[in-house]
């Protein structure tokens, strides 16, 4: 029977140490986080803007709100970026993709941390309003990818949170980016999030488009702090988020100046028709999308091209504004991604040139643009054609116009 009671001793001793290991960081102030379910580990993210909740009543609406497993995908997802706020009265905002916790639900919430064995450094998350107290949590116990938030589970596990703050040399919880575009050994990602950020890994470059000449858009380079809510072109060292690091700043750096780039938090096809944010349908004749033409890098209107490529994203949703209601498919902007504003008469297809940083100054002392051959950027000609073949990384003048090789 000692034998027996050691042995039961021993293992609840080791079940209450691995219950509570990996119980994140906590909450220490105002910073970016991941926060996750206790009872399934799933992750929160912010898929939309628009809630219409009654908590006190019990009709919560929470389609904004998704659940989901696998911490490999919240490293590159924006949505799973939570910004917590506290407010002087000791109450909570969960901000995310432009909106919170407290616009969506028209309700602040408060964080209880727990203190006993087994649940040190977990949270729960409450409302309280007119006497009435629910707590947030988990609604689907069974073992699948997706949740549901809600507040109608009798399981506490299930209303227990693990809060990780995001750090930028965190093993597993930073935030990389992911390239959505591979060309000639180089990655692309347009992007678009609502958080400040610089760059943390090397090799990597941000460009938005500076203007458009022609059948020509000039992605120009941006150095330093980039503001919150900017739509860019980020090239990647490599297809692993992890070397594609942001530094998530809580600063407010200035806005781009001329930036032609419109970007779009959200591509969410299960909401209704009061979300004016849930997607963005594509419009051809004025958007253009980052993709691949012919072997190049191009902002492109051609629909088939965007859709094949996975450029553009098919929400098969209801169309409100018919008798029936009846189901419409519709093509539109993924979501943290950004495109091009066209002016009309903008071509269909436009070329990428790259610009790096403070050229524009530098080629305006140049003599003679339309000079055939090769030059350095003071005016030293190198070649007398335009073959660029096996000359060094740099930046050239071309036949009158600016090049870069990589």
């Amino acid at each position: 029977m000692k034998r027996l009671y050691t042995l039961f001793l021993i293992t609840s001793l080791s079940l209450a140490s691995a219950i509570a290991q990996d119980r994140g960081t906590g909450i220490i102030g105002n910073y970016y986080y991941r926060v996750r379910n206790f009872g399934q580990d799933r992750y929160v993210y912010v898929r939309d803007n628009y809630d219409e909740s009654d908590i006190a009543r019990q009709q919560p609406d929470f389609g904004a709100i998704e659940l989901w497993k696998d911490a490999s995908k919240t490293v590159y997802d924006p949505g799973s970026v939570i910004y917590i706020v506290k407010f002087n009265d000791g109450t909570y905002n969960l901000k995310a993709q432009g909106t919170g916790v407290k616009e969506l639900t028209g309700y602040s919430v408060h964080i209880k941390g727990l203190t006993g064995v087994t649940t040190k450094g977990l949270y729960e998350v409450y409302v309280t309003k007119d006497g009435v107290t629910q707590y947030l949590d988990d609604e689907r116990t069974v073992s699948r990818d997706d949740g549901q938030l809600g507040i109608h589970n009798d399981d506490i596990r299930y209303r227990y949170w693990i809060v990780d703050k995001i750090e930028t040399d965190h093993a597993t919880n930073y935030f990389g980016v992911k390239p959505t575009i591979q060309l000639n050994g180089k990655y692309y990602r347009p992007f678009y999030a609502d958080f400040p950020f610089k760059l943390a890994s090397p090799g990597m470059h941000v460009y938005y488009v500076n203007s458009v000449k022609g059948d020509e858009a000039v992605l120009k380079e941006v150095e330093g702090e980039i503001a919150a809510g900017t739509p860019v072109v980020i090239e990647c060292a490599s297809d692993n988020p992890s070397n594609n690091r942001l530094e998530l700043l809580y600063t407010k750096p200035a806005n781009l100046s001329g930036n032609k780039l419109a970007g779009i938090y959200f591509c969410n096809q299960n909401r209704g028709k009061n979300s004016k944010e849930a997607y963005k349908v594509f419009d051809a004749s004025a958007m253009r999308v980052l993709t691949i033409a012919n072997g190049k890098l191009v902002l492109s209107n051609n629909e088939n091209q965007l859709l094949s490529s996975k450029h553009l994203q098919v929400v098969n949703t209801i169309d409100w504004d018919s008798d029936d209601e009846d189901e419409v498919s519709l093509n539109c902007i993924p979501a943290n991604t950004c495109y091009l504003m066209a002016d009309a008469g903008t071509p269909a297809t436009l070329n990428i040139r790259f610009e790096g940083v403070g050229i524009d100054e530098i080629l305006a002392e140049k003599k003679d643009k339309s000079a055939e051959g090769v030059y350095t950027l003071s005016g030293t000609q190198l070649r007398a054609t335009n073959d660029v073949q096996g000359l060094p990384a740099g930046l050239y003048i071309v036949g009158g116009v600016k090049f870069a090789i990589k």
